[in-house]
């Protein structure tokens, strides 16, 4: 019974992170730049987790380059009511046949690594804080979450729930 009870968890823990999954998700053999470089190169689309409602569901790409050494993630994202796009370079730490994980270090306050699960095709980015602890505006730095790059299953359910969350409010 034991066993039983604890299959159950793992398949009900394993059904979230199975449905997180972006809108595009593909690694293939390309060759790029005038020097014809052939590299293993991923692709990916969609929109991350903590976005907000405005944000729409392909807001996000992913361009990772295995033999060049780098990811660029070009994110769209509203300030005051306005758009605004952001590209970050990302260096690559390793790319085997499991994953990919990339940091870009260049903030002053905190470190980000962008997790490709090449497996599950779940794709993560997370920042950690680099102890700067003098300056004002890393006030806030080690509290950061962790997003997902969700598709269009996720962006839907997230959509109804604030909906109903809405409703509920009224």
């Amino acid at each position: 019974m034991r066993w039983l009870l604890s299959a159950y968890v793992a398949f009900a823990l394993a059904i979230p992170v199975a449905a997180q999954k972006p809108i595009i998700f593909d690694v293939s053999n390309v060759v790029v730049g005038a020097q014809k470089i052939q590299t293993l190169y991923l692709f990916a689309e969609g929109k991350w987790s903590d976005a907000g409602e405005h944000i729409g569901a392909d807001s996000t790409q992913i361009q990772c380059y295995k033999s060049l050494g780098f990811c660029d993630v070009a994110n769209a994202f509203e300030t005051v009511g306005e758009a605004n796009v952001d590209l970050t370079a990302f260096d690559i730490l390793r790319w085997d046949s499991k994953e990919i994980i990339a940091v870009d270090s260049s903030p002053i306050c905190i470190v980000n690594t962008l997790r490709v699960d090449l497996i599950t095709k779940r794709i993560t980015l997370s920042s950690s804080d680099k102890g700067v602890t003098k300056d004002p505006f890393c006030k806030g730095s080690d509290k950061l979450s962790t997003a997902v790059l969700w598709g269009l299953e996720d962006i839907t359910k997230d959509a109804i729930n604030r909906a109903k969350s809405k409703q509920q409010n009224h």
